[in-house]
């Protein structure tokens, strides 16, 4: 398995918890719910043991690429590098400090995510049976109350059973979502210090940013630029001030780095890149308008496919086995509109009449 396999293996054991929780057995029997909340966790727990499993491999296997192509860039531009093959290059102090803080901090993450996603889970499926359990004894609701509480569950659920994580801004990240994140930011990461790592020790300080285009206002911020790994090159800004880093700028980043060797630039060449960093403030966009216009479009098509993912996974928190079965069944009913489309909206909004009412 590999990181995009391990990605897409958290989002189906969660929508496996998410069919589970949706088609639990009388969620008023203790014995029933805690059998649920037994299997939710023991579902998780698996998933931090392939997360263990596959993510020191696979930030290896991203070291190793970026030692491998860095090496390759070194030769292209003339820089004398030892003979030595990836494999052992990458057991030099240098290396083996690099990767051994990356795989432990990427572990720690995921770990702590997991736990989270534990206490979140078992927290919101006691919370909703206490609370209707209460309303069923004192007569608050009507009408069949096993029916009631699995539709309570699987709501709530839906909303807060897996919540792993907050932004700063107070958005509530799913375990599947936050793993998706970190397991993409932590990838760019290993590869950029591989390469990075592999430069400095070849005597090349200075790298130059490349990002692929249509790109954010952060990484355009620093595309092109050309940015010091010691701090130690007058006129080039450093990895060590303030509002300076290299690549991964945000958890989808595509940026990468190359060296720039001096030796074989002009002085007006080199002049020109430092230039570069007189006028460089941390909050300008840099971008022109044609490239913003391309990324904004490219962004709302992104942003429609994740609505019509929550769209789809709050009809399955309701309508339960009568949702479509798969997100892309869902995507060709809501986007043909027509017949089929009318009739899953109004039984959306008939049971959603029915489980505030009862």
């Amino acid at each position: 398995m590999n990181h995009n396999q391990l990605i897409e293996y958290f989002a189906q054991v969660i929508q496996g918890i998410f069919f589970r929780v949706n088609n639990a057995k009388d969620l008023t029997n203790d014995k029933n719910a805690q059998a649920l909340i037994t299997a939710i966790l023991n579902e998780l727990d698996g998933l931090g043991i392939k997360t263990s499993e596959v993510m020191p491999k696979e930030l290896e296997k991203a070291y190793l690429q970026a030692i491998s192509g860095a090496t390759q860039d070194l030769v292209a531009q003339k820089v004398k590098v030892d003979a030595l093959k990836p494999a052992d290059v990458i057991k030099k102090k240098l290396h083996v400090a690099a990767l051994t803080s990356l795989v432990r901090d990427t572990l720690q993450d995921l770990r702590v995510a997991i736990r989270a996603a534990k206490q979140s889970a078992t927290t919101t499926i006691k919370k909703v049976l206490s609370k209707t359990k209460r309303e069923i004894a004192k007569g608050l609701i009507q009408g069949n109350g096993r029916k009631v509480v699995a539709k309570r569950v699987a709501q709530a659920f839906r909303e807060e059973g897996l919540v792993c994580f907050k932004t700063a801004d107070n958005k509530r990240l799913r375990l599947d979502k936050y793993a998706k994140v970190v397991v993409s930011y932590k990838m760019r990461e290993s590869a950029t210090q591989g390469a990075s790592n592999r430069y400095l020790e070849s005597g090349v300080g200075l790298v130059k940013v490349s990002s692929q285009k249509p790109t954010c206002k952060v990484c355009g911020r620093f595309s092109g630029m050309v940015v010091s790994l010691t701090g130690k090159h007058k006129g080039f800004k450093s990895i060590k001030d303030k509002g300076v880093k290299l690549a991964p700028y945000h958890p989808h980043c595509k940026c990468t780095v190359s060296p720039y060797v001096t030796d074989y630039k002009t002085d007006g060449e080199i002049q020109n890149e430092k230039d570069k960093w007189k006028n460089w403030r941390e909050e300008d966009d840099n971008r022109s308008q044609s490239e913003k216009k391309a990324y904004d479009k490219e962004q709302d098509i992104r942003r429609k496919a994740h609505e019509e993912l929550k769209a789809y996974e709050r009809y399955t928190a309701v309508l339960g086995k009568d949702a479509p079965k798969t997100i892309g069944a869902f995507r060709r009913i809501k986007r043909n509109g027509g017949e089929s489309w009318q009739k899953l909206q109004l039984a959306y909004r008939q049971a959603n009449r029915e489980l505030k009412t009862e």
